[in-house]
This record gives structure tokens, sequence and C-alpha cells, in this order.
């Protein structure tokens, strides 16, 4: 069934999906603006649930390519700029559209984020908008992730080329075929730090794989954890308890950040912040490990939640959400553990997206049999 959007469901969307981002799937601001920009403009924005792609049509994925880091020399991103001739006929979101439909010779039926965040999924909305067509309830994690390959679509065996890379300055790359899906986030990547950040069209699949493949509705839960916040604050109530609550999270820590380093490298906003406990929590210190995204946690120096399952963070005031480049020392901040979705529990998930992927020996164990009651 179609769904058309308002003007609270975007904003609704733009949160609860900043929530599920862990950190990263871009700026919250960003995906409001394009909102903004198209609601003012009369455009239609309509989404629909998987079940509704005939399975022979195709969708596609766009998605944002590069590091989130704050640094000042930073070429201007190209999704800071999709706002700009928007509605050109030439726009570059809407070029690599037409030219993923040039090769592969068929038009697309719809449009998919590629994750949960708050500009990725948008960027999904965007372009369906600026093409006329809908986009999907579903995404490929479930969450916002640092590298192209981790996607449902890998465990499936499913190409993610034809891989088209633009940068809204005129640059354009065809990625035709690729020996491997880390080939193709090396390739991707490689290119963002050059550009100093991408944009690519990605990934289009038949629907009737798509259906088999697809991780389905993230955009609704992030509209629920959105509209859940929003109503909270409307009526008075507790909008942490909320929004942990309509995540299907578990409270893990609540504090102040008193220590904070980054690096930006290699296309990705490396670091990590500690939290000194308050309240209940006073007397413990927790920790998030970044790449991009908040992947691995430690509890008074023991290893605590680790990705899969999602480590979800929001400013203590008002349950406010945020990106890793937003963090600052002084902040109160409220850490939420959410499970993710069961294909990330199996060993070839694990394998995927777990801390041993990003170099660390810690085995994975799920949040449910770590957590600790204070």
């Amino acid at each position: 069934m179609e769904r058309e959007f308002d003007v609270k469901d975007t904003e609704d969307l733009c949160v609860g999906a900043t929530i599920l981002g862990t950190g990263g799937g871009g700026s919250l601001e960003t995906g409001l603006s394009y909102f903004r920009h198209l609601l003012n403009a009369g455009k239609k924005i309509r989404m629909i649930s998987m079940e509704d792609v005939p399975d022979d049509a195709i969708v596609i994925h766009p998605a944002g390519v590069g590091s989130i880091a704050p640094s000042g020399d930073k070429k201007r991103r190209t999704w800071d700029s999709t706002v700009e001739g928007l509605f050109d006929t030439d726009h570059p979101l809407l070029s690599g559209l037409r030219l993923m439909e040039e090769i592969i010779g068929t038009k697309v039926y719809a449009i998919v984020p590629v994750e949960i965040g708050g500009m990725n999924t948008a960027l999904a909305a965007l372009l369906a908008s600026l093409a006329n067509i809908p986009f999907v309830d579903a995404d490929t994690i479930g969450r916002a992730k640092p590298e192209l390959e981790m996607q449902s679509y890998t465990l499936h065996g499913i190409p993610i080329t034809p891989l088209i890379l633009f940068d809204g300055r005129g640059n354009t790359v065809i990625v035709r075929s690729v020996a491997g899906y880390r080939d193709a986030e090396q390739i991707a990547r490689s290119l963002s730090v050059l550009w100093g950040g991408a944009t690519s069209v990605r990934c289009p699949v038949k629907g009737d794989v798509f259906k088999k493949s697809i991780i389905p509705g993230g955009v609704s839960k992030s509209i629920e954890i959105g509209k859940a916040r929003r109503e909270a604050i409307e009526r008075g109530d507790d909008p942490l308890k909320a929004v942990i609550g309509a995540s299907g999270g578990t409270l893990l820590f609540q504090g102040q950040v008193t220590q904070f380093e980054w690096q930006d490298r290699g296309g990705f906003m490396f670091g990590s912040y500690q939290i000194t406990g308050k309240d209940r929590f006073e007397g413990h210190v927790f920790k998030i490990w970044m790449k991009n995204e908040n992947l691995i946690s430690w509890m008074d120096e023991e290893p605590y939640v680790i990705s899969p399952d999602l480590i979800c963070a929001v400013k203590t005031d008002g349950a406010t959400p945020f990106t890793n480049d937003e963090v600052r020392k002084g902040m109160d901040v409220t850490v939420f553990g959410v499970p993710p979705h069961p294909l990330w529990r199996t060993p070839e998930g694990i394998e995927l997206v777990s801390a041993v992927h990003f170099g660390y020996d810690l085995p994975y164990r799920p949040l449910e049999a770590v957590v600790k009651t204070f």
C-alpha cells in the first residue's frame, strides 16, 4: 500500500533514522533540507512496501560515500550540495539514475535506501521524488554502515555492479564489474577521498531477488521512533523512554563525554569517545569506538555491546539525535543498544560486521547476554 509523506512524516523519519544510524548515515539537517525543498515545491514523496515491488521490476540504491569527519580542509561533500539545482533535469542524482537505466536497458521501478541514516535514507526518497517514482520501506542492513560490502546482498551473492560514482562537479565513474565486494568498497572509498566525498547509484536488483534478500521495515521503524519522541515531548513525557521503547532497545549508559579523539583517514572518521557515568551510572566509564558509526563499546574497560548490535546514542536532554562529527566534550549523552535483524546474528553476518572484521579480537555476544543492571 502506498503512503504519501507529509511534513511530520519527513521530520519523524529523519530523527528516527539518525538515531538508528548509530552515529553515521549522514546529517539530520541535510536529510530535513531535502524533504523541505521537495514539499515546498509541491513534489510528492511516496513510499511503498517491499511486497509492492513487482517480481520483474528493477530497483536501485543511491548513497553518499565518504568520511563524516568535520575536517576543515575537506572539499565540499557531494551530499551537502545536492539541493542546489534540485529540480534541474541534469541534477547529478537524476543523471545517475538515467545513466543506470541506459546501462541496464530498462526503467527503474523504485528507489531503495542502502542504509538507515538521517541523510542516506532521505537521499533515496529525494531521488525517487525527483524521478516521480516511489521509494521502498526497506534497506540492506537496518542501520548505517561504514563499508559498502556490509549489506544483505553480500550474504546473498548479489552483484553490487553496475556501480556509478559521481561528485556533483562533473566527474562520473562507471564500474561495470568487480572481482569482489571488498574491491567495490576500495574503489568507491578511493574516489571519495580524491573527490572529498562521492555519491553512488548501485545494485540494480530484480524484484523477485530483491524480496528474498532485503531487510524490510527500516523506514517505518525510523518514523515510529521519531514519532514516539515527538509525541512524548508534546505530552510532557520522557522522550528518552519513548525513543528506547519504540526502538526495542535497552538502556546501556548515561553520563558526560569526557574524552573525544578522532582522525579523518582513508575516507572514514575513526575515533572514540569516553563517557563518565552520572546518577545510577556514577563511578563507571563507558567507551565507544567508531569507524564513521558506533561499532564497539567497553564498560569499565571490559568489552561490552559490539556490532552487529546497534550502539545508539542521543543527547540526554530531549533525546536529541546527533552524528559522530557532532560529539563534543561536556555533552550529556544516553546510550542504548538495539538488537539487529536476525540475519546479522548468523555466522556469515557476524563475520561480515563484527569486531573481528575491524581488527579487534573480540568475540561477539548478543547484547541480551552482556548488559548489566545498575
